[in-house]
């Protein structure tokens, strides 16, 4: 994974970063505009973890990992800039998530599918699996649940 660093999102310019590709590719692209908040206050909740993909020092991912504590973790608000989709770096930006969430003791992954990247999850071994019903409002309202052993 040469030239690919997961960053824990902590300094300012990591932070904007995070938000701009979030922002642009979660919901603006999606016709969500202007209701993104970078200042929700979940985003910074003990057990979430924030992080931006660098691919030569350039910010073109994003995803935060949220651990449950019983074994499992939710892979949330995956994001790759447009202009860099379908080139493998979501491949990788899983990869490395995987491996966090393997030290913090995660066994089983979660996450809300969006139906235009459901063909990217089951190319990577995760399975439709519901496991919270109630996390489908929202933007996560059109999302299938899938899982992934790790």
């Amino acid at each position: 994974m040469m030239g690919y660093e997961l960053v824990d999102v902590v300094a300012p310019e990591d932070w904007a970063a995070y938000h701009a590709i979030r922002r642009q590719e979660l919901f603006e692209a999606r016709g969500r505009h202007g209701v993104y908040d970078p200042n929700y206050p979940g985003e910074r909740l003990p057990g979430m973890y924030p992080y931006l993909l660098r691919h030569n020092g350039k910010p073109l991912g994003t995803t935060r990992l949220d651990i449950n504590g019983d074994g499992s973790a939710v892979f949330r608000l995956v994001a790759i800039t447009a202009s860099e989709q379908g080139r493998g770096h979501g491949r990788v930006l899983g990869r490395m998530v995987e491996e966090r969430a393997r030290a913090f003791g995660a066994t089983v992954l979660l996450v809300n599918a969006a139906r235009t990247a459901l063909g990217y999850y089951e190319a990577t071994g995760w399975h439709r699996h519901e496991w919270d019903e109630s996390e489908l409002v929202g933007i996560a309202s059109d999302c299938v649940q899938m899982r992934k052993l790790i």
